[in-house]
């Protein structure tokens, strides 16, 4: 039976540390080179990515061996002093010097001591060298100074907290240069730094020169180094790996040595997981390097839950991590104190939290476990990687970046306002305020650490919303105002209030048969829709009396779409019918050739329908409805590019994305449903419409595959206008590159599909394209001169023209049945509310008359224009006596008008 084996010998996240040393392998050949660079210069940066070892090299590495005597021109005697700069660098730099074995005293006089290092270093350049000068340790003592995470000082440089934080972080850089250069006493230095910082030491004079001359930029790790790394501390724990778990780590480890400290923790955790030889079942067991770190901080996330609140467990690691102040992500060291105020808890609480996070065998969080926390104690994440890995705390930080960049934008536009430059904040920026403060609830104590002016952001926040809410009672007053004019009006309608009952009745009976024709009526504005939308996509289709009933007709559809449009999206049949209408709304936008409403539109529909497909994936009909609004999106698009009505704000590219998403959807409905016609023929329609903007942009190679594979898709269904132009453009496209005899054969094919649909329907649309495609072939005839066939078919094309240039002489008689009915529907409507409209329309002249009587301009017009509303539903004589009487109001009124101007 194996005897028991020491402790698990891999630190996960946290770097080696100095007494771990022996547990430390693969890097021998890089602590020698650390040596002989520190020989020839006292100021030495080692430099790497994050997770490439820096910390542990030098603290596992390096230190040990100048200890051992391994440097012999400086001895084996030193005294060490850690730190990092955290948000007060020159104080951590003195509590650094205060540790007992480096320069520091005992007992009471311990905090007296640290005060007079941290006076002597703020004394002048050369304060550390000063500060060990008076310590009067022994001449043949050397001073290492790590600087571990020297990047830190360059968000300190740039931080709000602090008015000379620029200042301070100068001083500390100068105290280290000046140690460094000086030879009276035994001062060395070295710092750790990330290689993606490398542009900031700029910033400050000589430290780009003194980091030139002794950088150590640490070289990747060879697959033996690698290999002895894995198994070296596993033999002094005293087990055993097998050679596949080896080969195993290594292939997955790959080319990316950035994961070393991922790798540690994987192994440190597949060593807990094991009883005997690590082995592939024990890696696998814990997640592999790709999981490991997620599964186990997620493990210890579940479990601090379970004892206190998430939210305080959240705000812990968001105020831990930094994505703001920089992009590329840093750690934020924090007390213990600062915590609980930020989180809004005890000590105590926050405490218990850390634990459970830098318990032994999971080390995510320091100080290592083995240091008691108290209120000064500095928190930190462990390592960088944490932030890159664990998938919560990646979600976590994009939101704490959110949430500070508004908080940010918010204390800036009150500065402003304080200085009189900009107003107030209005709706949307108000609503995104107001939505920002209720989902965080910020406190002073987290603002601290992006502005200070916590107070003057929330006042102007809520002075916003009051005088928001202030316009918005105006507004209520004057909409009240309105009503009572109303109601006053409503009065004459109380006599009818039998009538009113009655007609209740009824519709009561026939409530389920208005559902019904609301639907119908649905389907007959989509019907409208549609067939606009054909229509539209032809050259001057229609005569022009048509196009304007067309456009009339849209015109009514739109303020039906706007009610669903509009809708509170409780619930998803109510999120649907709201994208439906924003959809339908781009249509109608589109065919009324305004495209920026349309592209706003569909941008909604998108979006509303993305959101809807997301919660319920296997519904096909969200991704259909998505890729219908996606495709007419690029539709708009194109058009507004080929005919732009002024500046057009989005590239070509614009519009192939839109196809590209919409071809992806539609691919994968054909895919699970192939025997869906609707979905193959959409798919084909799709292909097609992005060829046609890919030949726009000349790129004409992908635009024929593009034709061609419309014509593949839809060639197997029903004969359609979409095959028929898919196989002309495919040919108008072989006749620019010099492909007659192909072109020839699509031109005939497009021809046929459109005579077969012609013959059956004598739709204007139908010969007019038809007449479009005779006049194609014509013309690759004349160009072939084939001149018989291109007098042939260009005869057919100005036959078909000439046709469609004769007005249509039933459009009069139509006109003249259309007024007849209009005026038999008058006369049928019910006696009782003929009546009623009529006492109404009596009322409104009357009010109009005291209105105008008073000198109240305004009232008068509003009421004219009610009355006005109601004239088209009165009967004659009625009908011709209140124009009379609206009539006469008007010359008053502009007679009061025209007084007024002079």
């Amino acid at each position: 039976m194996r005897a028991q084996a020491s402790a698990n010998p891999f630190p996960g996240l946290r770097p080696f540390e100095p007494d771990e040393d022996h547990f430390f392998f693969g890097r021998e050949t890089h602590i020698d080179e650390l040596q002989r660079r520190l020989r020839s210069h006292r100021f030495l940066s080692v430099v790497g990515t994050s997770g490439s070892g820096k910390s542990s090299l030098v603290r596992s590495g390096l230190i040990p061996a100048l200890q051992s005597g391994f440097m012999v021109t400086a001895g084996s005697s030193w005294r060490v002093a850690m730190l990092r700069p955290g948000e007060n660098p020159i104080g951590q730099l003195a509590i650094a010097l205060n540790e007992p074995d480096v320069l520091g005293a005992t007992g009471e006089l311990a905090a007296t001591n640290r005060v007079l290092l941290e006076a002597t270093l703020l004394r002048g350049t050369l304060g550390l060298v000063d500060a060990v000068r008076h310590a009067h340790i022994a001449r043949h003592n050397n001073l290492l100074l790590v600087v571990d995470q020297f990047e830190e000082l360059f968000r300190f440089r740039r931080s709000r907290q602090m008015a000379n934080a620029r200042d301070e972080a100068l001083i500390f850089v100068k105290l280290l240069l000046e140690a460094a250069k000086q030879h009276e006493i035994p001062i060395y230095v070295v710092i750790t730094m990330r290689s993606d910082f490398i542009g900031d030491c700029m910033e400050y004079p000589g430290l780009a020169e003194a980091i030139n001359a002794g950088q150590y930029l640490i070289p990747r790790m060879t697959r033996d180094e690698l290999r002895s790394a894995i198994t070296g501390p596993v033999a002094v724990g005293g087990r055993a790996i097998t050679p596949r778990l080896v080969q195993r780590l290594l292939n997955d480890l790959g080319e990316d040595q950035d994961q070393l400290p991922l790798l540690q923790h994987a192994l440190m955790r597949t060593w807990d997981h094991s009883s005997e030889a690590l082995d592939i079942v024990d890696y696998e067991g814990i997640g592999t390097i790709r999981n490991a770190l997620s599964l186990h901080a997620e493990e210890a996330y579940q479990e601090s839950i379970s004892v206190i609140r998430a939210e305080v467990v959240e705000r812990m690691f968001k105020t831990l991590t930094d994505t703001f102040s920089d992009p590329r992500g840093i750690r934020r060291p924090t007390t213990v104190k600062e915590l609980a105020a930020i989180c809004v808890a005890t000590e105590v609480d926050v405490t218990g939290v850390l634990e459970v996070f830098r318990r032994p065998g999971r080390s995510f969080l320091m100080p290592p476990v083995s240091v008691p926390l108290d209120s000064t104690s500095m928190i930190d994440l462990s390592h960088e990687s944490l932030m890159r890995c664990w998938t919560r705390l990646v979600h976590w930080a994009d939101e704490e970046k959110a949430a500070a960049g508004m908080y940010v934008r918010l204390s800036q536009a009150a500065a402003w306002f304080e200085q009189g430059s900009v107003g107030l904040w209005r709706h949307p920026e108000l609503d995104l305020g107001l939505r920002w403060r209720e989902q965080n609830r910020p406190t002073a104590a987290w603002a601290q650490r992006y502005d200070s002016s916590f107070p003057r952001a929330m006042e102007f926040l809520e002075h916003s919303k009051r005088e928001t809410d202030r316009i918005e009672r105006e507004r209520e007053a004057q909409r009240r105002k309105k009503l009572r004019r109303a109601r006053l009006v409503a009065g004459v309608l109380g006599g009818l209030l039998i009538v009113a009952a009655l007609l209740a009745l009824s519709a009561q009976r026939q409530k389920k048969l208005a559902e019904q024709n609301l639907l119908l009526a649905r389907n007959a504005l989509n019907v409208i829709v549609s067939s606009s939308s054909q229509a539209h996509a032809q050259e001057s289709a229609e005569m022009p009396e048509v196009e304007e009933l067309r456009q009339q007709l849209l015109e009514k559809a739109q303020p039906f779409y706007l009610v669903f449009a509009r809708q509170a999206p409780e619930n998803a049949e109510l999120r649907q019918e709201a994208a439906w209408a924003h959809s339908r709304l781009g249509d109608i936008n589109r065919l009324r050739d305004k495209p920026g409403g349309a592209v706003r539109e569909y941008k909604i529909a998108i979006d509303e329908y993305q959101r809807l497909a997301n919660d319920d994936p296997p519904k096909a009909e969200y991704r259909r409805e998505l890729a219908y609004s996606l495709n007419w999106l690029g539709e708009t698009r194109r058009k507004w590019l080929r005919n732009p009505p002024g500046g057009v704000p989005h590239q070509r590219a614009e519009a192939e994305a839109a196809y590209d998403r919409a071809l992806i959807l539609q691919q994968e409905l054909h895919r699970q449903s192939p025997k869906i016609s609707e979905y193959q023929q959409e798919l084909g329609r799709t292909y097609y419409n992005r060829g046609i903007v890919r030949y726009d942009g000349g790129d004409r190679k992908n635009c024929e595959g593009d034709f061609r594979e419309a014509i593949r898709l839809l060639e197997p269904l029903p004969a359609s206008q979409d095959l028929a132009r898919a196989y002309n453009d495919l040919a108008t496209l072989m006749s620019v590159t010099n492909r007659s005899s192909e072109a020839r054969g699509f031109y005939e094919r497009a021809i046929a599909i459109e005579e077969a649909l012609a013959r059956g329907n004598r739709s204007r649309q139908y010969r007019t394209e038809l007449a479009i495609f005779y006049n194609n072939l014509s013309a690759l005839a004349w160009n072939g001169e084939e001149l018989d066939a291109a007098r042939q078919r260009n005869r057919q094309a100005l036959g078909l023209i000439g046709e469609l240039v004769v007005p249509a002489p039933a459009l009069e008689e139509q006109r003249a049945k259309a007024e007849q009915l209009r005026t038999l529907l008058r006369q049928s409507l019910h006696p009782e509310l003929q009546a009623m409209y009529t006492q109404l329309a009596d009322r409104y002249v009357e009010i109009a008359r005291q209105s105008l009587k008073s000198g109240a301009v305004s009232d008068t017009e509003e009421t004219i224009e009610d009355l006005n509303a109601l004239l088209d539903e009165l009967t004659e004589p009625d009908r011709t006596r209140l124009i009379t009487a609206r009539d006469d109001l008007n010359r008053q009124l502009a007679r009061i008008r025209k007084g007024t101007a002079q």
